[in-house]
C-alpha cells in the first residue's frame, strides 16, 4: 500500500482528527516519522520541502521516503511542499510521489488560481493529491495582518475553480518559530469550514499553542504541517548529548536523535487526533 496520497490516509473534510505532515531532510528524519507513526498507529505524511531539496537532492529524498515508507503498513503519504513552479512539480510527479503542493500564494489571485488548476491537473493524472494556498503564512515575521489572512468568498472561488483537493489557509500562524506562543484567528477558522468545500491545511504549526491546535481540529483543520520544531527538537538533542558524552559514537547520537524527534512526532499525532487511525 505505501506510499499513498493523502485522500489514502483515512481523513476527510468532515473527520474530527488533522493527519500530521512533517517535514522530512535526511534519513533520521524519515525514520522518526515512521517509527512514531508505528507507535501511535497513526497515519503521516513525510513532506519534502524545497529547502531540503537544495540540501539533500530531490531525487534522494524522494527515494528515500518511499523506500523506508514501505517498511511499515501504516499509512504514508509522501508529499511535495512549497513548489513556486512546475517543472519541480513535474519532476517530483516522474519521481512518484503521491501528493503535491503548489505555493501561489505570492502570486495574483489569477494567476495563482492558474497554476495551481495545471498542478491539479498534473497531479490527478498521476493518480496523486495536490495542495493549494490561499492567504499568507508568512516566514518569522512577529505576526500576520488580517488582509494577509483568508478571506472567506476568494478561498471558496479558488478551492470551486482549481479543483485542489486540500486548501492551504492563512489563520494567523507563521513559518519558522522556534517555539509556540501564537494564537489562531478561530472565527475565521469556522467560517471558511462552513463554506469551503475540501479539506483545510494549517501551515507553520510549529509556532502555534497546543490549546488553539485542539480548537483548529475541532473548527476544520484536517493536515497540520510541522517542519521547525523538529528541527528544534533534533538540535537540542545533540547539542546535549555531545556535550555530556563527547566519546560517544556519532551512529549512536543520531539513533538516539531519532527516538527524541519520534518522541515529539508521536506527543503531536495525539494532539491532533490521529493516533490509532491506521
Amino acid at each position: 500500500m505505501n506510499p499513498c496520497n493523502l485522500n489514502q490516509l483515512g481523513i476527510t473534510r468532515e473527520a474530527p482528527w488533522a493527519v500530521g505532515h512533517f517535514n522530512i531532510h535526511n534519513q533520521e528524519f524519515i525514520r522518526a516519522v515512521v517509527q512514531a507513526a508505528e507507535s501511535e498507529r497513526s497515519p503521516a505524511i513525510l513532506a519534502v520541502g524545497m529547502m531540503s531539496v537544495k540540501y539533500m537532492g530531490l531525487q534522494p529524498l524522494i527515494s528515500a521516503c518511499q523506500s523506508i515508507s514501505r517498511e511499515t503498513e501504516v499509512p504514508i503519504a509522501v508529499h511535495l511542499d512549497h513548489a513556486r513552479d512546475l517543472d519541480t512539480v513535474k519532476q517530483a510527479l516522474e519521481l512518484g510521489i503521491n501528493s503535491v503542493m503548489f505555493d501561489g500564494s505570492s502570486l495574483g489571485f489569477e494567476d495563482n488560481v492558474e497554476k495551481t488548476t495545471k498542478v491539479v491537473q498534473m497531479a490527478h493524472d498521476c493518480g496523486a493529491t495536490a495542495e493549494g494556498e490561499i492567504g499568507i503564512v508568512p516566514h518569522g515575521t512577529a505576526s500576520v495582518s488580517q488582509a494577509e489572512m483568508t478571506d472567506p468568498a476568494l478561498a471558496v472561488e479558488f478551492a470551486e475553480r482549481t479543483g485542489v483537493d486540500f486548501l492551504a489557509v492563512s489563520l494567523g500562524s507563521v513559518h519558522g518559530m522556534k517555539s509556540a506562543g501564537t494564537s489562531l484567528d478561530q472565527s475565521l477558522l469556522q467560517r471558511l469550514h462552513e463554506q469551503i468545500p475540501v479539506p483545510m491545511v494549517l501551515h507553520g504549526a510549529s509556532g502555534v499553542i497546543d490549546d488553539q491546535i485542539t480548537m483548529a481540529v475541532e473548527n476544520g483543520i484536517r493536515k497540520i504541517n510541522v517542519n521547525t520544531g523538529l528541527k528544534v527538537v533534533l538540535k537540542s538533542y545533540l547539542s546535549s548529548r555531545l556535550i555530556e558524552q563527547p566519546e560517544s559514537d556519532l551512529l549512536e547520537d543520531l539513533e538516539k536523535g531519532i527516538e527524541a524527534v519520534a518522541g515529539s512526532v508521536s506527543a503531536r499525532m495525539r494532539l491532533f487526533g490521529s493516533s490509532n487511525r491506521a
